[in-house]
């Protein structure tokens, strides 16, 4: 048995596979047109309607395959929209997804480009940012060393990521510091405290194979008051909230004007 490395998309679970192998099954089981109209779609536009304006940069933190920012760009037009993944593997193939479209490949890695300093440091963001400007980017990066100005992102989605960061003090911190005043931060994780009763109800229509994969997916995940501490450490208690949503539990955070 070998243990996953760190990364973005997934825990640290003991698996039978290497991690390149696991990242390659979890993209043949997750980018597909099934999971985009039933689960992926669903979900930013559950997200677009929970907010009262329209985003012009977006950041899809923990992008994995790139399934989420691809559906982003293709219901807000005018958007600037950023993937961001610590996996070579996920940004790859994100990519050529992207290279379909676009008959060419880029890969961003900033970790390298910046030397591994936060963008604070630097005073302004990386010329590799700006030279190529599709709608759509995916880039290589840390998220508690964000390659992006002050203020950037009208709109941060993390979908099933922040329990998998490897540094979530400093990751909220540069979270908050590249949202625009007026923006918001939504993160999207299974409900771990959810009762059995309301677990069974909500997956009484599910195939069995379904719901053993929900329950691991929920002991994995963090409770509500693991994620009330990371809040208060970083000192955005005062400018989130926590609900239950479902078999979710959604942390909206929010930098005022």
């Amino acid at each position: 048995m070998r243990i996953q490395k760190d990364a973005v998309l997934g825990c640290k679970l003991s698996k039978s596979l290497s991690f390149s192998e696991d990242e390659e099954l979890y993209i043949a089981t997750s980018d597909t047109k099934i999971k985009m109209k039933e689960d992926y779609a669903p979900f930013v536009d559950k997200i677009l309607n929970d907010i009262s304006y329209i985003p012009k940069s977006i950041l899809d933190l923990g992008c994995g395959p790139g399934y989420i920012a691809r559906r982003i760009t293709g219901v807000l037009p005018n958007a600037m929209v950023f993937g961001v993944d610590k996996s070579e593997t996920m940004i790859n193939h994100a990519n050529k997804v992207m290279d379909k479209a676009l008959k060419s490949n880029y890969v961003f890695h900033s970790e390298f480009e910046i030397n591994g300093m936060a963008i604070e440091m630097l005073g302004k963001e990386p010329d590799y940012l700006n030279y190529y400007e599709p709608r759509l980017k995916y880039i290589i990066a840390d998220s508690a060393k964000l390659p992006f100005c002050n203020n950037k992102f009208d709109l941060i989605i993390l979908k099933g990521t922040f329990k998998c960061l490897e540094n979530k003090l400093d990751s909220l911190k540069e979270m908050y510091r590249v949202l625009s005043h007026g923006g918001e931060i939504f993160i999207y994780e299974f409900r771990k405290d959810i009762s059995e009763d309301e677990f069974v109800w909500l997956t009484k229509k599910m195939n069995p194979q379904k719901v053993k994969s929900l329950r691991r997916k929920l002991n994995c995940s963090l409770d509500m008051e693991e994620y009330k501490k990371y809040l208060l450490e970083t000192g955005l208690t005062g400018f989130s909230n926590i609900e239950a949503d479902g078999l979710d539990l959604k942390i909206r955070i929010y930098k005022n004007c």
